[in-house]
């Protein structure tokens, strides 16, 4: 082949490359929000149709295809231009897909950036081989040749990220192992009081209020964000547990059976908090006996001088319990005859929730009231869960009430942002994603002081066979509860949508966006003083908007 026989191809290869990496970007960010499991990716690959997107086949075959005509014109010219403007193209995608809005960002870890390096290699290797091809059998056919491979590649993304995950797993489980190595020593030396949190909701906010109280004893770690996976509590310990720390409360999630059961012989939990069972994560589990299975691994693992804690007004919490081989402490967010724990007397008043702390002992009920920065009845549950891991800790009630009343919100759960000079209160859920948490978010909305109620959310995901059952049900309830209400994204709400007109809600009063950015822009010119705002949700990128569509306007720009 000639000089510029070379140039063009080798300008339509790194096209192709570029393509890659938007593509490898994207298929990364999704594997790693699924916790690096392939088969869940095949899943939202096929259900959200990511696999085909015309643009990057058209960028990726119809380079080569072009390029292979300007040769068979012998316009070598032609070819190195079209080659350039497929090279312009395709880094505009690039750039536009890997800058694309992200609701939880792809942080690059070790494991991240070899997944990406070896799906480019593999990549890269096909790439040579079709100039290899063109080499030998001439340029057109080259041409032809590697725009069949790019478009292959772009197309089967998905696989070259599961061939890199294949090839590495020696690598991984080296690493692993030699983390858990160093996370299972240093929980030997430091030696702390493990506090186990688990359920289908309420586990980072009772976390938070557990922290707060265990502090009262000591210097207390708390697992950051929603590091409640194994690898996520390995890294915790490794990076985060100091000798000084009398207490490790570790939040527990769970996909599936064993999860919970795993992550308690790594740190041996001896007080276990079991806040509630729902269907959270009710597609990936099956059935809510498959949940309560699951969750009940916390008390099961518990010694039998430990202590397992639950609610005494949820069944499956109850059924739960009764595997525990330790005492059983019941709390409930209002009396109940069977719980220990319990609060009175629940109203809301200057953005704080008020209560009376009831702590039963030794035949006798210590009362102590209560004022604290979060909102709601679902979050005094939390707040009295953590008051009877206080009493398991040998604490007075002032002592519990007064750590209670300095509990923070965590972030984006139900908490208050005041814009005072606005008039208007927003109350930011964004974090949560299920039935009872979103029932219990319309309460604290309908119970807030307001001139509008404002309701903005994409709806509720990964509740299986449930889903639009439930977000028609979330719909109804709004209705009853909002004078106007945004719907983000047209047919992932429709459920909701549906809910609002059986429960006779205005059409007048209710807006369909596509996304949270056009939710945003339509408050910026339509809220006044006096709204209450509720953010309720704020779906993970698994189930946002193709990325695709991101990079249209750059590409044509380009």
């Amino acid at each position: 082949m000639s000089t510029g026989e070379w140039i063009a191809l080798g300008l339509g290869a790194l096209a192709a490359l570029a393509l890659l990496v938007a593509r490898a970007h994207l298929f990364l960010h999704l594997l790693q929000q699924e916790h690096y499991e392939f088969k869940r990716l095949r899943i939202w690959v096929r259900r959200r149709g990511e696999r085909l997107s015309l643009l990057d086949v058209f960028l990726a075959g119809g380079t080569g295809c072009l390029i292979a005509a300007a040769f068979a014109l012998d316009s070598g010219a032609a070819a190195i231009a079209i080659a350039a403007l497929g090279l312009g193209a395709a880094v505009a995608r690039a750039r536009a897909v890997v800058r694309r809005p992200q609701v939880k960002p792809l942080v690059f870890t070790s494991r991240a950036r070899r997944l990406l390096a070896v799906a480019l290699v593999l990549a890269a290797l096909v790439v040579a081989a079709t100039l290899i091809v063109g080499a030998v059998a001439g340029a057109v056919i080259g041409a032809l040749a590697l725009g069949a491979a790019a478009a292959l590649l772009v197309l089967f993304a998905p696989e070259l990220l599961g061939g890199a995950n294949l090839l590495l797993r020696p690598v991984q489980r080296v690493d692993n192992a030699r983390f858990e190595y160093r996370a299972r020593r240093k929980l030997r030396e430091v030696d702390p009081m493990v506090i186990g949190i688990t359920g289908s909701f309420g586990k980072t906010t009772t976390k938070g209020c557990v922290a707060q109280v265990a502090n009262l004893v000591g210097p207390t770690l708390p697992t950051p964000a929603s590091f409640n996976s194994y690898l996520g509590v390995v890294r915790t310990i490794n990076e985060n547990l100091r000798p000084t720390h009398r207490t490790f409360i570790v939040e527990m999630g769970a996909y599936r059976r064993g999860d919970i059961a795993e992550l308690c012989q790594l740190v041996a939990p001896r007080i276990g908090v079991l806040t509630a069972i729902g269907p959270a994560h009710l597609e990936r589990f099956g059935s809510l006996e498959e949940t309560t299975a699951a969750k009940g691994e916390l008390g099961e693992a518990l010694p039998p001088d430990g202590a397992f804690i639950t609610r005494a007004d949820d069944a499956r919490c109850r059924e739960a319990a009764e595997r525990a081989p330790c005492p059983v402490r019941l709390f409930a967010p209002e009396p109940h005859p069977d719980a220990s724990a319990w609060a009175e007397g629940l109203r809301l008043h200057n953005g704080r929730t008020h209560f009376e702390l009831c702590l039963e002992a030794g035949g006798t009920t210590a009362r102590q009231p209560v004022s604290a920065r979060l909102l709601g009845k679902h979050n005094v549950a939390n707040l009295v869960a953590a008051a009877a891991v206080g009493v398991e800790l040998g604490l007075e009630p002032e002592q519990i009430a007064r750590a209670l009343g300095q509990v923070t919100p965590p972030e984006h759960r139900l908490a208050p942002i005041v814009n005072r000079a606005a008039g208007i209160v927003v109350i930011d859920d964004a974090y949560n994603a299920n039935p009872s948490g979103a029932q219990s978010a319309l309460e604290v909305l309908a119970t807030h002081p307001g001139s509008r109620r404002v309701l903005v959310t994409p709806g509720m995901v990964e509740l299986g066979d449930r889903q639009d059952a439930e977000n028609e049900r979330f719909g109804a309830s709004a209705a009853g509860v909002c004078d106007f209400v945004i719907l983000v994204g047209e047919e992932q709400t429709e459920p909701i949508r549906r809910g609002l007109e059986r429960a006779g809600f205005p059409a007048a009063s209710l807006r369909v966006v596509a996304d949270s950015s056009g939710a945003q822009r339509f408050l910026a010119e339509s809220s006044r003083a006096g709204d209450v705002i509720l953010f309720e949700n704020d779906l993970p990128d698994l189930y946002q908007r193709r990325a695709r569509d991101a990079g249209e306007s750059a590409v044509s720009a380009a």
